[in-house]
């Protein structure tokens, strides 16, 4: 988990201390805990620079310490509040997926790409009908980005040159035994998900599971975020997931753009 890349490093505004305890912050993303040791690991930061952002945090009231190890606490829920109320994506996305999970009985989604790592996507809006992944997901959690179908849609809608300068240092780890991990296949593949403006994956991600998605655009036509629906690959066909799900999907992703497009921030 890089701190900062050389032009950030060579930024006089740029604050790394804070960086470095953000990075800190962020390494508690999928660990109920953490020690010094693993939090210096996983930030990549020395065990001295780690311990005092953590101290910082515990003294901030952050992050509480017991018996050596550091755990979040609900004083961050009100910072993920303040993006979900006042982000008009955020605000509009969980009503739109929890009607099209009511309609088609399949769970829906809306994500959008770290804006800090291609590589992965981050959950807005989720509506469960089924866990059809093993994992659990919430608003907030993260997946990678190439071998699922919202995060596919979300490379796709990248300028040329910042798919190939993610693509050149990416690390294209197989979740199954069908995920893409050629820089060229993948390539191939973003370059027919943009044409098409839809994309399936079937069992990359996690065998079992086929997602569709369909991307979110802003009043520009920029993409903003991506819409799916995913099910249990024995349930529905790939031509029947096409023939029956894009057109909802399309459908409540232009909703959701209307709803996006309609608002007017406070003055």
């Amino acid at each position: 988990m890089p701190m900062a890349d050389d032009s950030q490093a060579a930024d006089p505004n740029f604050m790394l201390s804070l960086a470095r305890g953000l990075g800190v912050l962020r390494a508690f993303e999928g660990q109920s805990s953490l020690s010094i040791t693993e939090a210096a690991r996983l930030s990549g930061l020395n065990r001295p620079s780690a311990g005092r952002c953590l101290h910082t945090l515990t003294c901030l009231g952050y992050v509480r310490e017991r018996d050596g190890r550091y755990s979040l606490t609900p004083k961050l829920l009100p910072l993920a509040a303040g993006f979900l109320t006042s982000t008009p994506l955020a605000s509009a996305s969980q009503a739109v997926a929890n009607a099209l999970r009511d309609s088609l009985q399949e769970t829906v989604s809306v994500g959008a790409l770290d804006p800090s790592d291609p590589g992965r996507i981050i959950y807005i809006a989720r509506a469960e009908r089924n866990q059809v992944i093993a994992a659990p997901l919430m608003v907030g959690s993260t997946l990678p980005s190439h071998c699922t179908s919202m995060g596919r849609v979300l490379l796709a809608s990248l300028a040329p040159c910042e798919t190939e300068r993610w693509l050149a240092r990416a690390a294209l780890e197989p979740r199954t035994e069908r995920t893409i991990v050629s820089p060229d296949a993948l390539r191939t593949e973003l370059v027919a998900v943009g044409e098409r403006r839809w994309s399936l994956v079937e069992e990359e991600l996690e065998v079992g599971l086929r997602s569709l998605a369909v991307p979110v655009r802003d009043r520009e036509g920029q993409v903003l975020a991506a819409l799916n629906v995913a099910t249990f690959s024995d349930a529905h066909s790939r031509e029947d997931l096409i023939e029956r799900y894009l057109p909802d999907l399309r459908a409540a992703a232009g909703q959701l753009e209307r709803a996006i497009q309609s608002h007017r921030p406070n003055p």
